[in-house]
């Protein structure tokens, strides 16, 4: 390898393998671009002899390990990007002794507080400071942007939500942009790329955004602004929404928590004038009548599960009245068991209730689902994988003696943490792969 080389720059392009011990002794590079690959092993301590080093880019690979404490010496590291990845353990307490303008660290499992010292109001910082269905954030940040519970990035692997095709929004920009939420008044993402770069978007189709792109590459010093909206067809700008005879306006103090559901849980619009759907009345319900709906939060995810699983009773015709449930915590509804905190849900166990109809997708945002027991019932159709691929902590999984047709879910063996899973007497087409990876963990099969 020629040891005076500069900037290695392979991103996007899908390369698989382990990175290779000898770049790390290239002590003449300034740029290490890797993004969107599918690399494996670790960054090495030698990285601390890449003196010249100003931009190091890996995100969206598969690296693992612990990031080394090795950033001492690395005095004009300016970008440092190693968000989606498999890192763990202690952010490095050297990497607070650079210059760097951009960190990006979310999406990992690493842990660690960013020192006041470190932080300027010009610097762009993300690292997993959320709370979203956790009791406390995994780093601790003063600093980093705000709001981040009101949109998502999907530039990467984000593991935080799953977000309804329809509301994803695509765009290409030349250096940064900026996306206001005027109902909460937040900065909710800002962006910025050496070049022209695309980004994917989670927006709330009720949501009232202004949006700020650079997208001249000839001119970086112009901007376009547009204003992003989708609203039922002649609606007016950031117009007002009737929800169950209640007009919720931009101003309006439940206009966050609505935006916040058709976000990520109720899309589609159009079932707002569709009094008998289970949409309406789950909406109707927690916005109008829900005593309790001032006790439960956005960005930490409890009150997104409290409409799902209201949703969920609902497209089920479970026998039940919600006033009986307006006054209760959602773990105390019917078949709920939750965390020793109180706040998230763990278990959901509603066998042999007679019930009838699907399994909702929305399931999926119930993130530290460990539980889930649909046993001796008449639930039909498929289980889309939308439904249970972002539920990480899932062990058991119980769904025997249904009518479950389609294509056997067999990504469900793999999940680390599963336990048990039965499946039994259901109407699935295929068989066990033999090549599938099951669970180290999964000690109870019933698959017949």
């Amino acid at each position: 390898m020629n040891l005076f080389c500069i900037a290695v720059d392979l991103q996007r392009n899908l390369f698989e393998g382990s990175v290779p011990t000898e770049l790390w002794a290239l002590q003449s590079l300034s740029m290490i671009d890797f993004d969107k690959n599918q690399l494996t092993g670790t960054i090495q301590s030698e990285i601390g002899n890449l003196q010249k080093l100003e931009w190091i880019d890996v995100d969206q690979n598969m690296l693992t390990g612990t990031l080394p404490n090795a950033f001492t010496n690395l005095t004009k590291l300016e970008y440092v990007d190693l968000s989606n990845n498999r890192f763990e353990g202690q952010i490095p307490d050297t990497l607070w002794q650079t210059d760097t303008e951009v960190l990006y660290i979310s999406q990992n499992d690493v842990v660690g507080s960013i020192p006041d010292d470190f932080c300027r109001e010009e610097k762009l910082i993300e690292v997993d400071d959320s709370n979203w269905f956790a009791d406390t954030p995994k780093v601790n940040c003063s600093c980093c942007q705000e709001g981040k519970c009101y949109m998502w990035d999907l530039d990467g692997k984000s593991e935080n939500i799953q977000c309804p095709l329809d509301n994803l929004f695509e765009f290409e920009f030349f250096k940064e942009y900026e996306v206001q939420d005027n109902v909460v008044n937040e900065t909710i993402k800002q962006g910025i790329g050496p070049i022209s770069s695309q980004a994917r978007l989670c927006l709330s189709p009720t949501g009232c955004y202004d949006f700020t792109v650079q997208e001249n590459s000839d001119d970086p010093s112009l901007s376009q602004f547009y204003t992003l909206a989708r609203y039922p067809e002649g609606a007016d700008f950031c117009s007002a929404i009737d929800v169950c005879g209640e007009i919720i306006g931009e101003d309006h103090t439940k206009r966050a928590g609505l935006n916040h559901f058709t976000q990520l849980a109720a899309p589609d619009l159009s079932k707002l004038n569709e009094q008998d759907s289970a949409t309406y009345k789950a909406l109707c319900d927690v916005l109008t009548r829900d005593e309790m709906y001032e006790e439960y939060q956005i960005c930490d995810g409890s009150l997104l599960q409290r409409y799902v699983l209201l949703y969920f009773y609902y497209s089920l015709n479970l026998d039940f009245d919600f006033l009986d449930l307006a006054t209760n915590h959602t773990c105390e509804w019917p078949g709920v068991s939750c965390a020793s905190s109180n706040n998230f849900i763990k278990r959901l166990d509603l066998s042999s209730q007679n019930l009838k109809g699907s399994i909702i997708t929305e399931i999926g945002l119930l993130k530290t689902l460990e539980e889930i027991d649909l046993s001796n019932n008449t639930f039909v159709g498929t289980i889309d994988p939308a439904t249970y691929m972002n539920l990480p902590d899932l062990k058991v999984v119980r769904l025997g003696t249904n009518e479950f047709g389609g294509t056997f879910p067999n990504e469900m063996l793999e999940f680390e943490k599963l336990t048990e899973f039965n499946i039994s007497g259901n109407l699935f087409v295929g068989s066990l792969p033999e090549d599938v990876s099951y669970s180290r963990e999964l000690s109870k099969l019933n698959a017949k």
